[in-house]
C-alpha cells in the first residue's frame, strides 16, 4: 500500500478526529479543516483511501475507520530536546544539557483543541508585520474563542482570508499588517473560522 502524504495526512486527521470525538468527520469538517471550499475536491481524497481499503463507507456514505489500519495511522507524537536559551544578541555561553523533553503536538495545540486544529499555507503579502509571509504554514484552532486583536481565518462574505480580527464603534472588521492593504469590511456578513496559534517556516 503506497499512499501519497496528502491522503496520509487526511487519513491521520479522520483517525485523530474519531479517537476524540467517537465518530468520524463528514465531508464538511473535511473541507474545511483542509481549507479546500469544495467538498468534492476532498471527497475525491476519501474515495482513494477507501480503494486503499484504509477506509469504509457505511450505506449513508458516512467514513468509518477499519480498525486494523486504526493503529499504524495514528499520527506518533514528536518528541524533542530542549536546549537554551540562545543568545540572539551578544554571544553567550552555550547550554549543554537540555532543560526538558518537549512534545511538539502539546507544546502547540492546546489538549482542548485536539482534532480541531489545521494547517494553512499562506499566500500573498498581507500579514508581513505579523512576521507571517508567503509560503508559511499558519496552525489555525477552530475550536477557540475568536478575541478582538487575535490574527484569525475570517469569513468575509463567503471568502476566506487571513487577517487581524478588529473592532470598532461595535463593528468588526479585519485589519492587514501591511499598510498597502485596506482595513476589510462585510458586506453582508463576517464570520470566523479559527484562531491562528502559530506560524512554522521552513529555511
Amino acid at each position: 500500500m503506497m499512499l501519497t502524504p496528502h491522503q496520509r495526512t487526511v487519513l491521520n486527521y479522520i483517525v485523530e478526529f474519531q479517537h476524540k470525538r467517537g465518530y468520524s468527520p463528514s465531508l464538511a469538517d473535511l473541507a474545511l479543516a483542509f481549507g479546500v471550499s469544495s467538498k468534492n475536491a476532498i471527497a475525491k481524497v476519501v474515495n482513494a483511501l477507501v480503494r486503499e481499503k484504509q477506509l469504509e463507507k457505511d450505506p449513508k456514505g458516512r467514513i468509518k475507520i477499519i480498525e486494523q489500519s486504526a493503529q499504524e495511522a495514528m499520527p506518533q507524537p514528536m518528541m524533542l530536546p530542549l536546549f537554551g536559551p540562545i543568545s540572539a544578541g551578544f554571544a553567550s555561553a552555550a547550554e549543554e544539557q537540555a532543560e526538558e523533553i518537549l512534545n511538539l503536538e502539546e507544546y502547540i495545540i492546546p489538549q482542548r483543541s485536539r482534532g480541531a486544529v489545521f494547517l494553512l499555507r499562506v499566500r500573498g503579502d498581507s500579514m508581513i508585520e505579523a512576521g507571517i509571509q508567503e509560503g508559511d504554514l499558519v496552525i489555525v484552532d477552530r475550536k477557540a474563542e475568536p478575541k478582538t486583536g487575535e490574527i484569525v481565518v475570517g469569513v468575509l462574505d463567503g471568502e476566506f482570508t487571513l487577517k487581524r480580527l478588529k473592532k470598532d464603534k461595535g463593528k468588526f472588521y479585519l485589519q492587514a499588517e501591511n499598510p498597502q492593504y485596506p482595513d476589510m469590511y462585510a458586506l453582508e456578513e463576517l464570520q470566523v473560522a479559527g484562531v491562528v496559534r502559530g506560524v512554522i517556516r521552513k529555511y
